[in-house]
């Protein structure tokens, strides 16, 4: 089961709470070059200069590494007095409903374990994304960003819990283009051990961060061979929403093939493809379906795409009725996540489409029970299966990865 300990987080001094929604930025994984330029020009000690250091290896880690001392030394930064917990709660737009929608959870240090020991992925990770991340972990000594977890609130005390923190003043809040953030410090005895007791009766799934949490792990076992493990290098900071909260939304991630891989494209030999008028009845054939369905686009045409056929790999498995993987694995076999174009806009993937003469594959969004069932049976998902929206923002909280938590 899971075991959550409270931290000392570094964050912003209170003289420049009013500039946070100027100086956080996204996690590094979705930051473009053309996104670091546009954070610089809102604030020029925007996080990014952190998160997602500019230049070359291995002078942008330590250039990063001497800014955040500078940041701490002058107290633009400054830590915790002593450990807590804090709650987080996100007021969106939602992409899919079109209507507001609330998420609520908090933060904590999570005990790093191996996979499956009370700890679930539910997607792939690559090394290059580890590779990045583990060398401005030995630089900063610094998390910068958090995990996201989701975890069984039973007896829904947590979620009582967060509700009653959330009637009380804020200690920090911004809005931004996105979401309307809020947080609280829950540094009382009793809260903490009440929380720990809900996640000590759950396993926990990854939901976002795969690569920081294994960059996590791998920075634990070089901090142990050194003789330099610390209280902080056995955790990880982390993130964590009931699986009942009624805020989480996934995004479904679209994808495009070229005709150049015409030879792998399979569909005729695991469902029935069904014209439609337009990409407007798509889209409502797709919201109205109890089964596996994708939607397809070809040569200006639009077809409802049902699944007629389980590969033998996915029977009795939580993907025999899961669009994605049943697309990857029967009709879309032998190609690999650098063959596709994705998109979370529809629109996006199908100009791509049209524009290499190629096939525009329509999704429709995972189920927070999805997931979960996938990865406590062991599995994972396919490339760009989950897109938890919005994501949290970098630079609320930083975790140090030395001494104690």
């Amino acid at each position: 089961m899971a075991e959550i300990r409270p931290f000392r987080a570094f964050h912003h001094h209170p003289s420049v709470r009013r500039e946070l929604r100027r100086l956080v930025c996204p996690p590094y994984d979705i930051i473009s070059s053309d996104d670091q330029k546009r954070l610089l020009r809102k604030h020029p000690e925007n996080f990014v200069r952190i998160e997602l250091p500019s230049g070359r290896p291995p002078g942008k880690y330590r250039r990063a590494a001497a800014l955040w001392r500078r940041w701490v030394e002058r107290g633009f930064i400054i830590r915790d007095f002593s450990p807590a917990f804090y709650a987080y709660e996100t007021e969106f737009v939602s992409r899919l409903a079109r209507r507001r929608l609330r998420r609520r959870g908090f933060f904590a240090a999570l005990r790093l374990r191996p996979w499956g020991q009370g700890v679930h992925p539910h997607e792939k990770t690559l090394s290059t994304p580890k590779a990045d991340r583990f060398k401005l972990f030995k630089s900063m000594r610094l998390q910068t960003s958090p995990i996201q977890c989701l975890f069984w609130d039973r007896s829904r005390l947590a979620t009582r819990l967060l509700a009653r923190v959330a009637r009380g003043g804020a200690w920090r809040e911004f809005s931004d283009t996105e979401a309307r953030h809020r947080f609280w410090r829950m540094g009382d005895a009793k809260t903490i051990r009440q929380l720990q007791k809900v996640l000590a009766a759950s396993d926990v799934v990854i939901a976002d961060g795969h690569h920081r949490y294994e960059t996590s792990r791998a920075y634990g076992a070089w901090c142990r061979s050194r003789g330099q493990a610390t209280e902080s290098s056995r955790y990880v900071m982390a993130y964590f929403s009931p699986t009942s909260d009624a805020g989480l939304e996934i995004l479904p991630t679209h994808r495009a093939v070229g005709a150049d891989k015409a030879h792998f494209v399979n569909l005729d030999q695991w469902g029935k493809m069904e014209p439609v008028r337009d990409y407007a009845h798509l889209q409502r054939r797709l919201r109205s379906s109890r089964a596996a369905a994708v939607g397809v686009y070809r040569e200006g045409k639009y077809y409802f795409y049902r699944f007629t056929a389980v590969p033998a790999s996915l029977r009795r498995t939580p993907f025999e009725n899961s669009s994605v993987a049943l697309l990857h694995t029967g009709p879309l076999a032998g190609l690999g996540r650098e063959d596709f174009f994705f998109s979370r806009r529809a629109e996006e993937a199908l100009r791509w489409a049209r524009r290499s003469r190629g096939w525009g594959f329509i999704l429709t969004p995972s189920t927070v029970e999805e997931v979960m069932r996938v990865a406590l049976f062991g599995l994972v998902m396919p490339p760009k299966s989950t897109y938890f929206y919005p994501k949290i923002p970098s630079g609320i909280l930083g975790r140090s990865l030395s001494g104690p938590l």
